[in-house]
Order: structure tokens, then C-alpha cells, then sequence
């Protein structure tokens, strides 16, 4: 199956927010908002989720917004069934981010290692 260009435009670009990702990931399960954090890379306007980075503003390709599984849930945007499926690739250790990447009017969920140490 081939990959959407968008998604490899995506991974061409992932080490650019890796920073950004490490810090707000520990902030929403430092600060117990959720266990299950979920960033949101998008290049249009979102309504989920709380935004960190603005693409115009950092020179990146997307924007990025932080939300958690518990979000996507309740707005209808995962059934019941794939929340469990979704929490099993997210733990781990140390626990793979969860990304959802929208564009051009597709999207795709993402389950990216963390990185262990910082460079």
C-alpha cells in the first residue's frame, strides 16, 4: 500500500516538534488531565483540543493541538470499542505518543516511539 504524502511530509517533519510534544505530554499526565494525551497535527482549524503550535508561527508545516483520548471519545470521534484498542499502543515504556494527522481532507492515527533521551 503506498503512503500518503502527506503522512511522509509528516514523518519528514516530526523531529522538528519533538520538543514541544515531550513537554506537553508530561504536562497533561504530570498534571493528571488524562493519562491518554493525543496530538492533533493539522494544517486547517480544529476544534478539538487545546492548540501549542501555530504552523505560521514556527516555521513548521502543521499546527498542533494537544487532546486527550477521553476527548475524542465524548465529541464521537472514536466508538467504544477502538478507545481500548487505542490505550493498549499508547502505554508502554516509555508510552508511544498517539497522533492524529489530518490533511488534505483525510486522517490518519499515528503511534510514534518516543524518543528516550533528549539530543
Amino acid at each position: 500500500m503506498e503512503k500518503e504524502a502527506y503522512l511522509e511530509r509528516f514523518g519528514d517533519e516530526i523531529d522538528h516538534y519533538q520538543a514541544l510534544m515531550k513537554e506537553a505530554f508530561d504536562g497533561v499526565i504530570n498534571e493528571g488531565v488524562s493519562n491518554y494525551p493525543v496530538f492533533i497535527f493539522h494544517q486547517q482549524e480544529v476544534t478539538v483540543g487545546l492548540p501549542i503550535a501555530d504552523r505560521m508561527e514556527i516555521g513548521g508545516l502543521w499546527s498542533v493541538n494537544i487532546s486527550t483520548l477521553e476527548e475524542f471519545y465524548i465529541k464521537g470521534l472514536v466508538m467504544i470499542e477502538q478507545v481500548d484498542e487505542i490505550k493498549a499502543k499508547i502505554k508502554g515504556n516509555p508510552p508511544q505518543y498517539c497522533c492524529l494527522v489530518l490533511a488534505e481532507g483525510k486522517g490518519s492515527l499515528i503511534f510514534l516511539a518516543r524518543p528516550t533521551k533528549t539530543r
